[in-house]
């Protein structure tokens, strides 16, 4: 405890574990020798806390994030890709029900959810393509059978297949180039 007193007219603090009573030294004086001395408990003066004038980083980066939510939501798939930090991670959605087309961020990856499910921690999106595709700006990804119409290839879809090009000619191909050739386009 802090104890003060005015001495030579100048304020001084003390913790009082020894004091002058008399002309003589005590030491762990008792509270009642403490106060016949004149010495008083410092309390110490209330200071408010300075004003926040600015809001920090992150609800900053929060409030953003919010506005740009809905206009995120119309951008293409490249679009989406360069601002890819707008997207909500696919951890923070643990055990809510996603949409098909919604985005979501992934081991540093985006993915566009195929299917409308409950985010569970087993069905991570780089394990699950029933659920999830991977957003990617390669011109010809590599052929991954769809397993059903939630995931399957529109007309004018390109893939690698064996090495080989191919586009789409159908909606709703669900086919490999070798299952369903009069389905895809062999593009040299």
């Amino acid at each position: 405890m802090m104890y003060t007193k005015t001495i030579n007219d100048r304020q001084v603090f003390s913790e009082c574990k020894t004091i002058l009573v008399n002309g003589v030294w005590i030491s762990n004086p008792t509270a009642e020798q403490i106060a016949s001395e004149g010495w008083v408990e410092y309390i110490p003066p209330v200071v408010a806390p300075d004003p926040i004038t600015e809001p920090d980083l992150n609800s900053v980066i929060q409030a953003v994030k919010k506005i740009l939510a809905a206009q995120s939501e119309q951008l293409t798939d490249e679009e989406a890709l360069g601002v890819a930090a707008l997207y909500p991670t696919w951890t923070s959605k643990n055990g809510e029900v996603v949409t098909v087309g919604e985005r979501l961020w992934y081991n540093e990856k985006l993915y566009k959810v195929v299917q409308t499910h409950s985010v569970q921690s087993d069905w991570t999106p780089d394990v699950t393509p029933a659920l999830y595709t991977e957003i990617t700006i390669v011109e010809w990804p590599d052929f991954v059978p769809p397993t059903g119409t939630q995931d399957a290839y529109m007309t004018g879809d390109k893939v690698t297949f064996n090495g080989e090009h191919y586009e789409s000619l159908i909606d709703n191909n669900t086919w490999s180039p070798a299952d369903y050739p009069s389905g895809w386009n062999k593009v040299d």
